[in-house]
């Protein structure tokens, strides 16, 4: 029994002398200070950020480009419909009125002297125009004529005319003296105008061009260019070098606008 608690006791007395198991790593050692208590680091706020204006919102270049285009497409309307309306307006007083263009004819004509030489032609012309309006309701207003001789296209002689004013059913005549000083002729038309002056006639061809205007009452038409051509007028000579006079029956003339 002595044994057993003097064993006993070794035994404790050896457990308390044993070291206490190891249960984790040693701490590391650290060469750096320690960190001070948080007190010692007062909190401070950062200074405020400066406060800018809010940029403007960008554009909408499609928007705009859409606006442009409907408002383009308005303008293209209205003028549209302001031509139509414009031009049915004209179509309704011109069907109403119905205007007709005048009638002209040579009821005279005279040449002398006729000095053909070569391709130099030396002539007067005195023609004589009767001029007729057949508009019941409208007045004609004739502006910057002209008048001119030709022969087979060759322009022979051209002259300016006096402005005149032709009423409702009103009728008037035009006189126009043209003359060619040493002119220059084409060859081959002098050529054909020799021949036909050995035969006695000479057919030339007179013009009228004139801005005419139509008016009745308050409404006027534009200006217009009326074009009169009379072909073959037909002057007969005594002799090469005349005088010569209308040969026939008065010359009608073809007339537009």
């Amino acid at each position: 029994m002595a044994e057993a608690r003097a064993n006993g006791n070794s035994s404790s007395n050896d457990d308390n002398n044993k070291a206490p198991p190891v249960t984790g790593y040693p701490a590391a050692q650290s060469s750096y200070a320690p960190y001070p208590p948080y007190h010692a680091h007062p909190y401070t706020a950062p200074p405020p950020y400066p406060s800018y204006p809010y940029p403007p919102p960008p554009q909408q270049p499609y928007a705009q480009s859409l606006r442009r285009t409907s408002l383009f497409r308005r303008l293209v309307a209205v003028f549209i419909a302001a031509c139509v309306i414009f031009g049915a307006v004209t179509l309704i007083v011109w069907l109403v009125l119905r205007p007709r263009v005048p009638k002209f004819s040579v009821t005279a004509a005279s040449v002398t002297p006729f000095n053909l030489s070569g391709v130099q032609l030396t002539a007067s012309w005195d023609l004589t125009f009767a001029v007729d309006n057949p508009n019941k309701k409208m007045n004609i207003y004739y502006d910057s004529l002209k008048a001119s001789v030709f022969y087979d296209d060759e322009l022979l002689a051209e002259n300016a005319l006096a402005p005149f004013f032709m009423g409702k059913r009103n009728s008037t005549t035009l006189r126009a003296r043209l003359a060619s000083v040493s002119g220059y002729v084409d060859a081959g038309a002098a050529k054909e105008m020799t021949a036909e002056m050995g035969k006695g006639q000479v057919k030339f061809d007179a013009a009228v061009m004139a801005w005419v205007r139509f008016r009745a009452g308050d409404w006027w038409t534009r200006r217009r260019i009326l074009r009169v051509f009379c072909e073959d007028v037909t002057i007969a000579f005594s002799s090469p070098s005349g005088p010569g006079v209308l040969s026939g029956k008065p010359t009608v003339c073809d007339v537009g606008v």
